[in-house]
């Protein structure tokens, strides 16, 4: 049975890297499109620095899984001596410095380098859990897929907390829809990048076709579920609320922020998910 803190420690954890990744490098996407322009990137710095916090909660529930012990049993002397003998020590070596990198470079409202450190500190997930462990040529392919679709995931969340964001803000109308039909395109390459990739880990992870009993293909399909949802809202949205909004029919901005609303609501839902999936066997 997953340990709870390890899980709450994984799903915290994806959720403060994807948004600490995911809104810079929307920002950038976005260009003149955006909303919220320069004012979202001191949020950046904070996000960094949770992000950080919360990956060192997760070195101790890793570690305290590892040696089958509470993780108020893990004392410091023990936690370097794992570190040093297995690859998390430089995992989380790096995604440190990535973090803080990302936190000064917020800070100091640099988009750029606090999009390029953030995406390197998310990659480094690439190396835990099903991806880490793959080996070989195979594993060298299932850690650059993981990779990519961290990114397009990261970019999916962080546009819609922008857009939610712009809304609850009351945020110029025109920006915001400008933002939302710039973001169809880009939204639609971002799926295309997830399903791809998806498949490639799936396959890799569980073989073909995956066990339909398994306590991981329950989880899957339970993940699968919620990114559909997801993406009937995105339609809902770019089809038919952003263009009421734009006709100012009655009730417009609000059926958009629940929608919006639900939709941020199943990714993070997906994150937990994701964050089980990485805890049971595929078998």
């Amino acid at each position: 049975m997953t340990d709870p803190g390890l899980l709450a420690a994984r799903a915290l954890s994806y959720a403060a890297l994807l948004l600490t990744a995911g809104v810079p490098l929307y920002m950038l996407a976005a260009g003149r499109a955006l909303v919220s322009g320069q004012r979202s990137l001191p949020i950046v710095a904070v996000l960094a620095l949770t992000a950080l916090a919360v990956s060192v909660w997760g070195m101790f529930e890793s570690v305290a899984s590892m040696l089958g012990v509470p993780v108020g049993e893990v004392d410091l002397a023990t936690l370097q001596t794992i570190l040093a003998a297995t690859p998390l020590g430089s995992v989380f070596a790096i995604r440190g410095a990535a973090l803080l990198l990302t936190a000064f470079a917020a800070a100091r409202r640099k988009c750029g380098l606090a999009a390029i450190s953030a995406s390197i500190a998310l990659a480094t997930n690439a190396w835990t859990g099903h991806a880490g462990a793959t080996e070989d040529g195979l594993g060298t392919l299932h850690r650059l897929s993981d990779i990519v679709h961290l990114l397009a995931a990261a970019m999916w969340l962080g546009a819609l907390v922008i857009f939610l964001g712009a809304l609850l803000g009351r945020s110029d109308r025109d920006a915001l829809l400008r933002s939302l039909a710039g973001f169809a395109a880009t939204g639609t390459i971002l799926v295309l990048l997830l399903l791809a990739t998806g498949i490639v880990n799936m396959i890799v992870i569980a073989g073909w076709p995956p066990a339909p009993t398994s306590g991981w293909a329950v989880v899957l399909m339970a993940k699968l579920g919620l990114f559909a949802a997801m993406l009937g809202f995105a339609a809902l949205n770019r089809w038919r609320l952003a263009p009421a909004l734009v006709a100012d029919a009655p009730g417009a901005d609000r059926a958009l922020r629940r929608s919006l609303g639900a939709e941020t609501a199943a990714g993070f839902a997906v994150l937990l998910a994701v964050a089980l999936l990485g805890t049971l066997s595929p078998t």
